[in-house]
């Protein structure tokens, strides 16, 4: 397996909504957050990992095209040639169980996502949640966990590879075109991304957060229409 091309894929992260993407205190405060977000140890400015946006873009993509492992429980690990996940991020703990599954492996990730800071200081904000007791409908149990709020900005970077294996590989996106080799991986990812960005990254995304949009897209340079 040899690689023929690197696609490199910019844009900025723009939050529509309070975004929480989990980090950790070092110290418990009477009073305190009880879920910060993550931020960079050194300048304390929040950041969307990599692996957050990645796991997301699979997860869609999984979900969009029923393609899961293990009852559901686990992501794709079938190494079909024809699966865009397993092409585009990697089958999930591959074992091969015969010779030929081995013949069949789509190869390493083609994917690599790096996380996406943001250019400076950043105000966050507090949302305090609740558990509704069913039998009083009191509030119990509150905790206070912070967000990035709306209109912050995270530049990010994908960097897509294209292997020797490749010019076969065929993906039909979500508009009904088709596309072939190099082409095709590059649709699977835009696909992802405007999954994502129906969905959102973080987490409490059923209650509000986590809500973005993809800005100033480009392809090596050029403005790319993912859309």
């Amino acid at each position: 397996m040899k690689r023929t091309k690197i696609y490199q894929i910019t844009g900025v992260i723009v939050t529509q909504s309070g975004l929480h993407v989990g980090g950790s205190e070092d110290e418990l405060e009477i009073g305190g957050i009880d879920l910060p977000v993550i931020k960079t140890p050194e300048t304390e400015i929040p950041y969307i990992p990599g692996s957050s946006l990645k796991g997301r873009m699979r997860s869609e993509l999984e979900r969009v095209h029923n393609k899961y492992s293990a009852q559901g429980r686990e992501p794709c690990n079938c190494c079909k040639p024809d699966c865009p996940v397993c092409r585009v991020f990697g089958p999930h703990k591959y074992r091969p169980e015969r010779k030929q599954d081995v013949t069949n492996h789509p190869g390493p990730t083609r994917l690599l996502v790096r996380d996406a800071y943001a250019p400076g200081p950043v105000a966050t904000e507090l949302k305090t949640e609740n558990v509704i007791d069913r039998h009083t409908g009191q509030a119990a149990h509150p905790r206070k966990y912070e967000r990035v709020p709306p209109g912050v900005r995270f530049p990010f970077r994908l960097t897509l590879q294209v292997m020797d294996t490749d010019a076969n590989f065929a993906y039909t996106d979500r508009k009904g075109k088709q596309h072939r080799a190099a082409e095709a991986l590059l649709a699977v990812v835009c696909d992802c991304l405007n999954y994502v960005q129906q969905t959102g990254v973080g987490g409490s995304l059923s209650r509000g957060s986590g809500e973005i949009r993809f800005e100033d897209m480009k392809l090596d340079g050029a403005d790319w229409q993912c859309n």
